[in-house]
Protein backbone atom coordinates (compact mmCIF):
# COMPACT_ATOMS: atom_id res chain seq x y z
CA UNK A 1 0.00 0.00 0.00
CA UNK A 2 1.35 2.94 -1.03
CA UNK A 3 1.37 7.11 0.17
CA UNK A 4 -0.37 7.96 -2.93
CA UNK A 5 -3.63 6.52 -2.05
CA UNK A 6 -4.25 8.52 1.07
CA UNK A 7 -3.83 12.01 -0.81
CA UNK A 8 -6.97 14.43 -1.22
CA UNK A 9 -8.09 14.35 -4.66
CA UNK A 10 -6.62 17.75 -6.58
CA UNK A 11 -8.79 20.53 -5.83
CA UNK A 12 -9.54 21.64 -9.20
CA UNK A 13 -11.63 17.93 -9.33
CA UNK A 14 -13.56 18.35 -6.38
CA UNK A 15 -15.05 21.78 -7.79
CA UNK A 16 -15.96 19.99 -10.80
CA UNK A 17 -17.94 17.53 -8.95
CA UNK A 18 -19.62 20.06 -6.52
CA UNK A 19 -22.90 21.46 -7.14
CA UNK A 20 -22.23 25.29 -8.65
CA UNK A 21 -23.12 27.43 -6.15
CA UNK A 22 -23.92 30.46 -8.33
CA UNK A 23 -26.27 28.77 -10.59
CA UNK A 24 -28.90 27.65 -7.51
CA UNK A 25 -28.59 31.54 -6.29
CA UNK A 26 -29.47 33.05 -9.86
CA UNK A 27 -32.56 30.61 -9.56
CA UNK A 28 -33.42 31.90 -6.00
CA UNK A 29 -33.02 35.58 -6.75
CA UNK A 30 -35.68 34.93 -9.66
CA UNK A 31 -38.15 33.47 -7.92
CA UNK A 32 -37.85 36.37 -5.68
CA UNK A 33 -38.53 39.23 -7.83
CA UNK A 34 -41.24 36.89 -9.34
CA UNK A 35 -43.01 36.58 -5.54
CA UNK A 36 -42.54 40.52 -4.84
CA UNK A 37 -43.81 40.87 -8.42
CA UNK A 38 -47.17 39.04 -7.87
CA UNK A 39 -47.44 41.02 -4.47
CA UNK A 40 -46.97 44.27 -6.13
CA UNK A 41 -49.93 43.51 -8.88
CA UNK A 42 -52.15 42.27 -6.11
CA UNK A 43 -51.97 45.17 -4.02
CA UNK A 44 -52.36 47.48 -6.74
CA UNK A 45 -55.94 45.55 -7.51
CA UNK A 46 -56.47 45.64 -4.09
CA UNK A 47 -55.92 49.02 -3.97
CA UNK A 48 -58.15 50.01 -7.28
CA UNK A 49 -60.90 47.76 -5.62
CA UNK A 50 -61.18 50.04 -2.82
CA UNK A 51 -60.63 53.64 -3.93
CA UNK A 52 -63.53 51.95 -6.24
CA UNK A 53 -65.44 51.30 -3.50
CA UNK A 54 -64.85 54.52 -1.47
CA UNK A 55 -65.92 56.50 -5.06
CA UNK A 56 -69.05 54.74 -6.32
CA UNK A 57 -70.43 53.27 -3.00
CA UNK A 58 -70.31 49.59 -4.22
CA UNK A 59 -68.93 46.77 -2.03
CA UNK A 60 -68.39 44.08 -5.51
CA UNK A 61 -65.40 41.87 -4.36
CA UNK A 62 -65.16 40.30 -8.13
CA UNK A 63 -62.70 41.63 -10.54
CA UNK A 64 -65.45 41.54 -13.29
CA UNK A 65 -67.58 42.78 -10.92
CA UNK A 66 -65.24 46.23 -10.51
CA UNK A 67 -64.73 46.25 -13.89
CA UNK A 68 -68.29 46.83 -15.12
CA UNK A 69 -68.89 49.01 -12.39
CA UNK A 70 -66.32 51.59 -13.47
CA UNK A 71 -68.24 51.35 -16.72
CA UNK A 72 -70.93 53.46 -17.77
CA UNK A 73 -74.33 51.60 -17.41
CA UNK A 74 -76.29 51.74 -20.82
CA UNK A 75 -79.69 53.84 -19.81
CA UNK A 76 -83.10 52.17 -19.94
CA UNK A 77 -84.20 52.99 -23.54
CA UNK A 78 -87.07 54.85 -23.63
CA UNK A 79 -90.21 54.29 -24.73
CA UNK A 80 -91.09 54.74 -28.33
CA UNK A 81 -94.45 56.39 -29.43
CA UNK A 82 -96.75 53.57 -31.11
CA UNK A 83 -96.70 54.50 -34.73
CA UNK A 84 -100.12 53.20 -35.53
CA UNK A 85 -102.63 56.48 -36.52
CA UNK A 86 -105.29 57.72 -33.89
CA UNK A 87 -108.52 55.25 -34.39
CA UNK A 88 -110.71 56.99 -36.66
CA UNK A 89 -113.66 58.70 -35.15
CA UNK A 90 -117.17 56.94 -34.53
CA UNK A 91 -119.90 57.08 -36.69
CA UNK A 92 -122.04 60.00 -35.67
CA UNK A 93 -118.75 62.20 -35.83
CA UNK A 94 -118.63 61.23 -38.98
CA UNK A 95 -122.17 62.08 -39.85
CA UNK A 96 -121.08 65.79 -39.04
CA UNK A 97 -121.03 68.52 -42.04
CA UNK A 98 -117.72 69.92 -42.63
CA UNK A 99 -117.07 73.01 -41.12
CA UNK A 100 -117.48 76.34 -43.05
CA UNK A 101 -120.81 74.47 -45.25
CA UNK A 102 -124.25 75.59 -44.17
CA UNK A 103 -127.12 74.03 -45.45
CA UNK A 104 -128.90 75.23 -48.35
CA UNK A 105 -132.13 76.32 -45.81
CA UNK A 106 -130.36 77.81 -43.59
CA UNK A 107 -127.66 79.81 -45.86
CA UNK A 108 -131.41 81.18 -47.79
CA UNK A 109 -132.85 82.03 -44.53
CA UNK A 110 -130.13 83.77 -43.77
CA UNK A 111 -130.12 86.24 -46.90
CA UNK A 112 -134.01 86.98 -46.29
CA UNK A 113 -133.19 88.09 -42.43
CA UNK A 114 -130.31 90.16 -43.65
CA UNK A 115 -132.26 91.68 -46.82
CA UNK A 116 -135.29 92.35 -44.09
CA UNK A 117 -133.03 93.77 -41.64
CA UNK A 118 -132.16 96.76 -44.51
CA UNK A 119 -133.33 99.93 -43.85
CA UNK A 120 -135.34 101.48 -46.84
CA UNK A 121 -135.06 104.70 -48.54
CA UNK A 122 -135.94 107.41 -46.85
CA UNK A 123 -135.15 109.78 -49.33
CA UNK A 124 -132.21 112.48 -49.19
CA UNK A 125 -132.13 114.54 -45.99
CA UNK A 126 -132.07 117.72 -48.28
CA UNK A 127 -134.12 117.34 -51.79
CA UNK A 128 -134.01 119.88 -54.77
CA UNK A 129 -137.51 120.66 -55.16
CA UNK A 130 -138.44 122.47 -58.33
CA UNK A 131 -141.54 125.27 -59.13
CA UNK A 132 -144.77 123.29 -59.65
CA UNK A 133 -144.22 120.30 -56.98
CA UNK A 134 -146.16 119.65 -54.14
CA UNK A 135 -145.79 117.77 -50.91
CA UNK A 136 -148.18 117.14 -48.23
CA UNK A 137 -146.71 117.24 -44.54
CA UNK A 138 -147.74 113.71 -43.07
CA UNK A 139 -145.49 115.22 -39.62
CA UNK A 140 -142.74 117.22 -38.25
CA UNK A 141 -140.07 117.00 -35.62
CA UNK A 142 -138.49 120.34 -34.68
CA UNK A 143 -134.09 119.20 -33.46
CA UNK A 144 -134.25 121.76 -30.66
CA UNK A 145 -137.13 119.93 -28.19
CA UNK A 146 -134.68 117.23 -26.71
CA UNK A 147 -135.88 114.32 -29.24
CA UNK A 148 -134.11 112.21 -31.89
CA UNK A 149 -135.71 113.87 -34.22
CA UNK A 150 -133.79 112.39 -37.23
CA UNK A 151 -134.29 109.14 -35.85
CA UNK A 152 -138.20 109.60 -35.30
CA UNK A 153 -138.39 110.85 -38.71
CA UNK A 154 -136.56 108.10 -40.64
CA UNK A 155 -138.13 105.50 -38.43
CA UNK A 156 -141.42 107.10 -39.30
CA UNK A 157 -140.99 107.05 -43.07
CA UNK A 158 -139.57 103.74 -42.87
CA UNK A 159 -143.08 102.57 -41.28
CA UNK A 160 -145.13 104.37 -44.25
CA UNK A 161 -143.11 103.01 -46.83
CA UNK A 162 -143.28 99.00 -45.58
CA UNK A 163 -147.15 99.96 -45.89
CA UNK A 164 -146.83 101.13 -49.31
CA UNK A 165 -147.24 104.44 -49.01
CA UNK A 166 -143.93 106.26 -50.53
CA UNK A 167 -143.35 108.58 -47.73
CA UNK A 168 -139.69 110.20 -47.40
CA UNK A 169 -137.88 112.51 -44.49
CA UNK A 170 -135.94 115.79 -45.04
CA UNK A 171 -134.54 118.03 -42.66
CA UNK A 172 -135.68 121.58 -43.33
CA UNK A 173 -133.11 123.83 -42.44
CA UNK A 174 -134.29 127.48 -44.36
CA UNK A 175 -133.82 126.53 -47.61
CA UNK A 176 -137.41 125.46 -48.86
CA UNK A 177 -139.06 129.02 -48.79
CA UNK A 178 -142.18 127.33 -49.45
CA UNK A 179 -141.71 125.35 -45.84
CA UNK A 180 -142.91 128.38 -43.51
CA UNK A 181 -143.69 129.29 -39.88
CA UNK A 182 -146.77 131.05 -38.99
CA UNK A 183 -145.02 134.02 -39.73
CA UNK A 184 -144.08 133.10 -43.09
CA UNK A 185 -140.37 132.73 -41.98
CA UNK A 186 -138.69 129.68 -43.44
CA UNK A 187 -138.46 126.62 -41.46
CA UNK A 188 -135.43 125.38 -39.88
CA UNK A 189 -134.24 122.65 -37.62
CA UNK A 190 -136.71 120.78 -38.48
CA UNK A 191 -137.17 117.19 -39.63
CA UNK A 192 -140.46 116.86 -41.80
CA UNK A 193 -142.07 113.41 -43.20
CA UNK A 194 -143.82 113.91 -46.44
CA UNK A 195 -144.66 111.96 -49.20
CA UNK A 196 -144.85 113.36 -52.81
CA UNK A 197 -144.05 115.58 -54.56
CA UNK A 198 -147.18 115.89 -57.20
CA UNK A 199 -148.34 117.81 -59.62
CA UNK A 200 -150.46 119.66 -57.76
CA UNK A 201 -151.43 120.46 -54.01
CA UNK A 202 -154.94 117.95 -54.77
CA UNK A 203 -152.60 115.18 -55.72
CA UNK A 204 -150.26 115.63 -52.85
CA UNK A 205 -153.26 115.66 -50.24
CA UNK A 206 -155.32 112.67 -52.02
CA UNK A 207 -152.61 110.31 -51.13
CA UNK A 208 -152.12 111.93 -48.01
CA UNK A 209 -155.96 111.38 -46.85
CA UNK A 210 -156.17 107.87 -48.48
CA UNK A 211 -156.80 105.03 -45.96
CA UNK A 212 -153.75 103.14 -46.55
CA UNK A 213 -151.43 106.42 -45.05
CA UNK A 214 -154.06 106.66 -42.14
CA UNK A 215 -153.58 103.32 -41.43
CA UNK A 216 -149.85 103.41 -41.76
CA UNK A 217 -150.00 106.69 -39.69
CA UNK A 218 -152.84 105.86 -37.31
CA UNK A 219 -155.27 108.18 -37.78
CA UNK A 220 -153.84 111.31 -39.36
CA UNK A 221 -155.73 114.56 -38.25
CA UNK A 222 -154.80 116.64 -41.41
CA UNK A 223 -152.51 116.94 -44.53
CA UNK A 224 -151.01 120.23 -44.95
CA UNK A 225 -149.51 120.98 -48.72
CA UNK A 226 -146.90 122.91 -49.66
CA UNK A 227 -144.59 123.48 -52.97
CA UNK A 228 -141.45 124.01 -51.60
CA UNK A 229 -139.50 125.86 -54.36
CA UNK A 230 -142.02 128.76 -53.70
CA UNK A 231 -142.41 131.22 -51.06
CA UNK A 232 -145.90 131.34 -49.34
CA UNK A 233 -147.67 134.62 -49.75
Amino acid sequence: MTHLDHRKPPARAARRNAPTSHGSGRKKANRSHSAIGAAVVAGAAMVAAFAFILTNGRSDSTDDSIRTGSLPQASTPAVQPSSNPTPAASGKADRKPPAGKTAPGKSTASTRTTTSATPPDTGSQSPVFRRGQWIAVVDSYPTDAGIPADQLARSLAAKMIAAGVPAKALLANGQYPGLANSNLEPTINTWIVYVGPFPSADAANALCVSTKTQQAYGSLPACPTHEPAKAEN
